[in-house]
Parts: structure tokens; C-alpha cells; sequence
């Protein structure tokens, strides 16, 4: 693999793409979305905002879940997210953190990352413990971000396994699902979206399909005959399927 940080477009995000938000308005004008599930909401002031901005404001989504492990980004995209009403910013786990961390030990792309030449990573150098040491939370600690993190730990109940809760509430509701995910777990929560919803008809968007994080995601979706895929661009990394009842 090769480094993400040697990639010329790194810094290109899908929500300043013109034929991604084309792409969620056409899906939106002719589809009734009441549901959105989005993992990684950063500082809510990228994809889910472009997402909000696309609903209709006469026909708006009944709730956007989102998912951020980092109660200080959390506790921003909160106030960031304010004039959207329908938006509910979570903070937790998309996944159990033992089965992350056990999936990232045993990761065989990981392992082997070379034998996946055209395909990029966040670090070269020993990425099994950068993707561990980023599911734990360890990654870009400031002491503004400790200090936060210790009276989340100390004060609040942080929730675990927030993808599937989200997906079997809302499996026979049609949810559109958007995976911008850690970059080490991004396969295992595809998994998860593909095994839970099974044969139900859902949206999927996924971001940094050229990466670790979804290569291999953006691979079974090309390679399942239940999935249709709407628009994609490799070059930035996106893509929006539908998954077919």
C-alpha cells in the first residue's frame, strides 16, 4: 500500500464533489429517505451537513443518526449541527472496541499490505498499532482532548456497538447508510451493515474507497448482483450504491 499522505487529492472531500451532491439530490427527489445512519461525524461540518443540506426542507429525513468516537469532536458537531433539527450526533462505538481491536490484529491486508500496490494507508510503518492506538482514542491527543475524554469517562456511559443497534431499529425502513469510517475498521463495519440488513433494500455511501479503509468494500459492492451502483469516483473516493430487495 501506499502512504495517504504522498496522495496529491487527500484533501479532497466527496461533500465538495458536484456529482456527489448531485447524486444525493436526484436519490432525494425521488425517494422518501426517513432514515440516515452515518458513522464518523468528525465536526459535523462535512458530510453531514452536505446530507442535511440536500434534504428537502418540505421533506425532511425523520432522524440522521450520527456516530462519533471522540467526545470533543462530539460535543462540537453538536453545536455545529444545531440548525439541523433532525440530526442526532452520538457519541460511542460503532462497533464493540474488543471485536475492533481483535479484527485489526488479525487483519490479513494489514499483515500483507503490500501485495496491495494501488491501494493507500494512512501510515506504512507498523499500521496494525496506528489502527489500534486509533480505536482506542490514543491518535492526536491534546490535553483539551484528555481532559474531555476524562469526564466522559468518569461522568457519562459511553454506548457500544452503535451501528447494528441503529440498523436492526431501523432494518425494514429502508435507511440510507454512510461509512465514513475509522480507517482501520472500515471493512468490519461494512460487514456489519451487509450481514444485519441482509436481503432488505437500503442506500449505501462509502468514502475513501481507494483506501485501507474501503477497498475491499467498493470491491464486494462491484461484486454483488444486489447491489446497484448509482455514482462513484475513485479519484476522490466515494461511492453510492443501492441495495436491492
Amino acid at each position: 500500500m501506499k502512504s495517504y499522505k504522498d496522495y496529491p487529492r487527500q484533501s479532497v472531500s466527496m461533500s465538495k464533489d458536484g456529482l456527489f451532491q448531485a447524486t444525493l439530490n436526484d436519490i432525494f427527489s425521488k425517494n422518501k429517505v426517513d432514515y440516515v445512519i452515518e458513522t464518523g461525524t468528525w465536526l459535523g461540518t462535512g458530510s453531514t451537513q452536505t446530507l442535511s443540506r440536500a434534504f428537502s426542507k418540505n421533506q425532511p429525513p425523520k432522524a440522521y443518526y450520527t456516530i462519533e468516537g471522540n467526545l470533543t469532536f462530539h460535543t462540537i458537531a453538536r453545536v455545529n449541527l444545531l440548525t439541523w433539527s433532525f440530526v442526532k450526533p452520538l457519541w460511542g462505538d460503532t462497533v464493540q472496541k474488543d471485536k475492533a481491536l481483535a479484527f485489526i490484529k488479525q487483519d490479513k491486508a494489514l499483515h500483507n499490505h503490500e501485495q496491495y500496490p494501488d491501494v493507500f494507508i494512512d501510515t506504512i510503518h507498523d499500521p496494525i498499532s496506528f489502527y489500534t492506538n486509533e480505536v482506542e482514542g490514543k491518535l492526536g491527543k491534546n490535553w483539551v482532548i484528555s481532559m474531555v475524554d476524562w469526564l466522559g469517562n468518569t461522568f457519562l456511559t459511553r454506548q457500544e456497538d452503535l451501528l447494528k443497534t441503529l440498523l436492526l431499529k431501523h432494518r425494514d425502513d429502508r435507511p440510507l447508510v454512510l461509512l465514513d469510517s475509522a480507517g482501520g475498521i472500515g471493512w468490519l463495519e461494512y460487514q456489519t451493515v451487509r450481514d444485519t440488513l441482509a436481503d432488505r433494500p437500503y442506500w449505501l455511501i462509502l468514502d475513501d474507497i481507494h483506501h485501507l479503509k474501503h477497498f475491499r468494500s467498493f470491491d464486494d459492492v462491484q461484486n454483488r448482483s444486489d447491489f446497484r451502483i448509482i455514482a462513484h469516483s475513485l479519484p476522490d473516493g466515494w461511492m453510492v450504491a443501492e441495495h436491492l430487495a
